[in-house]
């Protein structure tokens, strides 16, 4: 009879597994919308905002010529910032089978972009995309992992390896660069409510009663603390792991990643904006800081359809609701040396050319 432990822990990871699947069923259920019923949806405002925060990132971390890997590409939503990055090559990796063979492959082809695109569906946080997936060593100049680096810290491996990944493919230089959910502000209202949920309007968060004291298991170490996640007109109760900022920081090092930036969604708001909420006007600071200001504000503007940030209309659910996300980025290790020479080196990626949705290389965990 096996050990007691391993037991668990076999039980753990079959557990975050069809988790994962059930997350990928669900996104691959999503109809796209049109512009109109985005425009439509009560999360609007923050979805752009959403969008803002990845095209901000995008546009400091990605370089024209830049080969760019996208963890948990989804529909492809991101291809069009891509597209304004001036990328050279591009790989969407999804869980979700039908949102990459059918969605992905349909915006690629019919979106006229100038950089050759593939697409892979399958676990990023569960296969080895280098042996499964094909992909060279040190192929990458960045790699993005949009809202979903939580659904890999279910289980210490599956953590692992989503870094072990990470590590594999980017290049010395490189940047590793996305958004997830703030553990402290989680941890920090659920001990300010009553109960084990809270939330507004727009968003639900809900602990089990394991955690009615709101004490968290020792026994788990930093891995495996799930809650369920409620954004109106996007999820309804999905389970979702917290990642400690602090532990994601000290994993991250151990595969040669050094933290860049990890910042609140209002605290980056404040920041590039100049200012501690969407009005950051930037006065009293200097020439080269108010240039990055204005950048940001046209790219908001791009964003938003034309509106200004203080003109955005984001209700007081939806900026209470932005609060609950971090925005981080790290640099791969490695002498200015060899990053020049992964620059230097890179092969010509070829031209871009439609994508038939039976060539999607489809690995373990695809759902």
């Amino acid at each position: 009879m096996p050990p007691k432990r391993k037991r668990e822990g076999d039980a753990s990871l079959a557990a975050a597994a069809e988790a994962a699947r059930n997350v990928a069923l669900h996104y691959s259920g999503r109809d796209q919308q049109s512009n109109a019923q985005r425009q439509l949806s009560p999360i609007y405002h923050l979805r752009c905002l959403n969008n803002w925060v990845k095209s901000s990132l995008i546009s400091t971390y990605v370089h024209a010529n830049d080969r760019v890997l996208d963890f948990a590409c989804g529909k492809g939503g991101d291809l069009t910032k891509y597209r304004k990055a001036q990328v050279g090559s591009y790989v969407g990796v999804d869980i979700a089978l039908e949102s990459v063979r059918r969605d992905a492959t349909e915006r690629y082809n019919g979106g006229d972009y100038n950089f050759p695109a593939k697409f892979i569906a399958g676990d990023c946080f569960e296969v080895d995309l280098v042996k499964d997936g094909g992909l060279g060593v040190k192929s990458f100049d960045v790699i993005s992992c949009q809202f979903a680096i939580h659904y890999s810290w279910s289980t210490e491996e599956r953590a692992r390896q989503s870094f072990r990944n990470v590590a594999k493919l980017l290049r010395p230089g490189g940047h590793f660069i996305g958004t997830t959910v703030d553990a402290n502000v989680l941890v920090r209202k659920l001990r300010e409510t009553d109960g084990l949920a809270f939330g507004n309007d727009v968003v639900e968060v809900k602990f089990n009663d394991r955690l009615k004291n709101k004490l968290f298991p020792s026994s788990l170490g930093p891995f495996g603390h799930r809650y369920q996640f409620t954004l109106k007109d996007a999820v309804t109760e999905c389970d979702e792991w917290m990642v400690p900022k602090k532990s994601f920081v000290e994993l991250a090092g151990e595969f040669g990643l050094e933290l860049v930036e990890w910042r609140n969604f209002h605290d980056f708001v404040g920041g590039r904006l100049g200012g501690n909420n969407l009005n950051g006007n930037g006065n009293g600071i200097d020439d080269s800081t108010q240039q990055s200001i204005k950048a940001a504000r046209d790219l908001w503007r791009q964003t938003a359809g034309g509106k200004l940030p203080e003109d955005s209309g984001m209700s007081d659910d939806e900026w209470e609701a932005a609060r609950l996300y971090a925005a981080f980025a790290f640099k791969m290790c490695g002498s200015s040396q060899a990053a020049a020479a992964a620059i230097l080196n890179r092969p010509s990626p070829g031209a871009p050319k439609t994508i038939d949705p039976q060539d999607v290389l489809v690995l373990d965990g695809a759902a």
